[in-house]
């Protein structure tokens, strides 16, 4: 059963979670010719990344109202399921492609859920934009012609912050995920470490879901590391953070974060850290269109357009840029159109041999003095191009992708 919805707050999608398909038609008065296009999206409505899925919506949901739920001449409707974890990822992702028939995919919140569906969308020719996980396996070994990826990987994450954390000391602790993109943020932090001739002085492996981090902070503290660098996510993050500033650390070990989202920085109380990020919504380099967004997102909630909104903008956004450019929403002329277009405004593209999205990432760091939660970050580093940033996101080599035909 689907559900209409012409606005999106987080108690319409708590309501709507563990439900069936939620579609979001185009306003009622819309003159088309040709059928209605589907468009799917798979985004989390519970659990540690129900904050970021809500975010990830509402950029989908600006979107397409600002291409009045239209394109090509054509109806867009919007159906969406929850990402509950991996099987649950995977089954509801078969129904988008087998049932609802839609023409492209968002979704993808993590690398467990981001792996599950993009193995759906190669078996099944679904043009599918990972919009969030960063495991290197979905633009890496595992990448196939119908599979895009919109966040960065570990490795050009890595690179952009160990550029910032190398000069405040070179003995290194690690706390990251026991799950793939906590293993790989591990490997690649500690590569850029050891190149620069560091040192692993200690790490720590947590469990998804994690709300006691007391006896890691204590060793820490003992090991007594110049650096703190973390490889967590979602609610994991949040605690730690918290209990990090509890403990009395704030100041004193810096801490460095492969990626924050602004939903985890927005809930912390006394924040500190450098953190990589995929967007930011006061950016100086930001488009007139980015800054839209954000003033789109500020009137309807009271406060910025976080990351995730951005990502799901910018998956949206890419998905009707395609289907303009080729004229159809045929799965092939999709694929096609998102290897080659570029929309005004939206910062970036997808590399043509690995579909990797290439925009230009940010390192954060924790204002001395939050005034604002929500402007709590300020923008450090040289400002880069995505065509600067393209070499930090890997060679043919480094990535490891062999694209398909379609």
């Amino acid at each position: 059963m689907s559900k209409t919805a012409s606005a999106f707050n987080r108690r319409h999608i708590l309501q709507a979670a563990g439900g069936a398909a939620a579609a979001i038609a185009a306003p009622p008065l819309f003159a088309q010719s040709g059928g209605t296009i589907k468009l799917g999206s798979l985004l989390p409505r519970q659990g540690p990344f129900a904050l970021q899925g809500e975010a990830t919506t509402m950029g989908i949901k600006v979107a397409l109202d600002q291409a009045n739920h239209s394109v090509i001449g054509r109806k867009v409707e919007w159906v969406a399921y929850d990402e509950p974890n991996p099987l649950g990822a995977q089954q509801n992702m078969q129904k988008l492609a087998q049932e609802d028939k839609v023409a492209a995919v968002i979704g993808g919140s993590n690398s467990a859920t981001g792996l599950a569906i993009a193995s759906v969308a190669a078996q099944q020719k679904m043009p599918t934009i990972i919009s969030a996980a960063l495991a290197k396996e979905i633009t890496g070994k595992n990448c196939n012609r119908y599979v895009f990826r919109n966040n960065g990987t570990p490795i050009v994450y890595a690179r952009l912050l160990a550029q910032q954390l190398l000069p405040r000391g070179k003995k290194w602790y690690f706390l990251v995920g026991n799950y793939a993109y906590g293993h790989e943020a591990y490997q690649m932090l500690k590569s850029e470490l050891l190149a620069a001739g560091g040192q692993d002085v200690g790490m720590d492996a947590a469990s998804v879901g994690t709300t006691d981090f007391s006896s890691i902070i204590l060793k820490i503290r003992q090991a007594r590391p110049d650096v703190i660098a973390l490889g967590i996510a979602g609610t994991d993050l949040t605690a730690f953070l918290k209990q990090y500033d509890e403990f009395g650390m704030r100041g004193k070990i810096p801490l460095g974060s492969l990626t924050i989202g602004d939903e985890e920085i927005w809930a912390q109380p006394n924040p500190s850290g450098i953190m990589g990020k995929y967007w930011h919504f006061n950016n100086p380099q930001n488009s007139p269109e980015e800054r839209a967004l954000n003033q789109t997102v500020l009137k309807a909630t009271g406060r910025p357009a976080s990351q995730s909104c951005a990502q799901g903008w910018i998956c949206a956004r890419m998905i009707l840029a395609a289907i303009e450019k080729e004229g159809s929403a045929e799965p092939a002329a999709i694929v096609r159109g998102l290897e080659t277009v570029r929309p005004a405004g939206v910062p970036g593209y997808f590399r043509e041999w690995d579909h990797q999205f290439i925009t230009r990432l940010v390192c954060t760091e924790v204002r001395e003095k939050v005034t604002d939660k929500y402007d709590a970050l300020r923008i450090i580093g040289k400002p880069m191009t995505p065509q600067e940033m393209e070499p930090l996101y890997g060679s043919k080599e480094e990535v490891g992708c062999t694209l398909g035909s379609l």
